[in-house]
């Protein structure tokens, strides 16, 4: 059931013992958003803690510094930026316990008993600033700093499509509120370990391309993330880069898991739509930006999306 911003309010005012899911593999936006809704409910005297699957990446400290890190059996469950089940990984035995989801992704499968879904917002953190504002909440600075960070990392600090002039004047108003906007920024789009780089001059020895240029594949191996000692950020990294290359319409990259199976992320531009692509192995995103598993066999998966590819761009493989 579509909960509206009264509906949403009505949930939050009587929640109790929060428990807030992101998901797995965590980014800006769902951590952003997560520890946003963490300190608006501590604000208002209630127990809440933001929990994720997998380790959180320690760029991302700055985001729960002051926050308890508490365990409780939760009364009230809510998910930020997860549009399935799972894409909570480990606790996704928890989906079916959901109260309530906060998300902008278009692929969202209404697994939760009520779900605010802002398909057209570019990040999940511009769906919260959105409730907060029309709930008239007061956002102080490290809730700021959180907004800020879920807007401008999954807008690419502003450069992809889906950042669109409501994502720019809620970014204007969280630097008026206080967002260290220019430090954010560095920490997350000119900050980089090298180790990053070294598993992307590893990527990109093995570049492979098609249809004429406009679709480019990377592959990263679970042995040049162990060489390299690379953490998960490492794979975004890539992934952004795939579409940068000139005349590229469709980045994929591929990344093997510890347990040997292959993570598809796609990037990109007009025709193509991301989340249409990776809807094929029963993946899902935005048009810009989508994601799947491949199957046993990586490389066959792989050929399906090239082949749907290739038929929408009119080109040979």
């Amino acid at each position: 059931m579509q909960a509206d911003i009264r509906r949403v309010g009505d949930i939050l005012a009587g929640s109790e013992d929060v428990l807030i899911l992101t998901h797995k593999n965590p980014d800006g936006d769902c951590l952003g958003t997560g520890v946003a809704l963490c300190r608006y409910l501590l604000s208002l005297g209630k127990r809440a803690t933001v929990v994720n699957a997998d380790p959180i990446p320690s760029k991302f400290d700055y985001l729960f510094e002051g926050l308890p890190q508490e365990t409780f059996e939760p009364k009230c469950i809510i998910s930020v930026d997860v549009a399935d089940p799972k894409l909570l990984g480990s606790l996704e035995d928890l989906a079916d316990r959901v109260d309530l989801c906060i998300d902008h992704h278009i692929s969202n499968t209404l697994y939760a008993k009520e779900t605010h879904l802002c398909p057209d917002d570019g990040a999940a953190a511009l769906s919260l600033y959105r409730i907060f504002r029309e709930l008239g909440v007061a956002i102080d600075v490290a809730m700021a700093n959180a907004l800020y960070t879920g807007l401008s990392t999954d807008t690419g600090c502003f450069r992809y499509s889906n950042a669109n002039a409501e994502c720019y004047r809620a970014a204007a108003d969280l630097i008026e509120l206080g967002a260290d906007n220019a430090w954010i920024n560095v920490k997350m789009f000119e900050t980089k370990p090298l180790a990053q780089f070294q598993v992307l001059s590893d990527a990109f020895a093995g570049l492979r391309m098609y249809c004429d240029g406009r679709v480019s594949v990377l592959k990263i191996s679970q042995d040049m993330l162990d060489r390299h000692g690379a953490d998960t950020d490492t794979f975004d990294f890539v992934t952004a880069m795939s579409r940068q290359i000139e005349g590229v319409l469709c980045g994929i990259t591929m990344k093997e898991q510890e347990d040997g199976t292959w993570k598809i992320s796609l990037r990109t531009h007009e025709p193509l739509d991301a989340s249409a692509i990776c809807g094929l192995l029963g993946g899902g995103g935005h048009m810009r930006a989508a994601g799947c598993n491949a199957g046993d066999d990586e490389e066959a998966s792989l050929q399906t999306l090239l082949q749907y590819i290739a038929d929408q761009l009119g080109c040979a493989l």
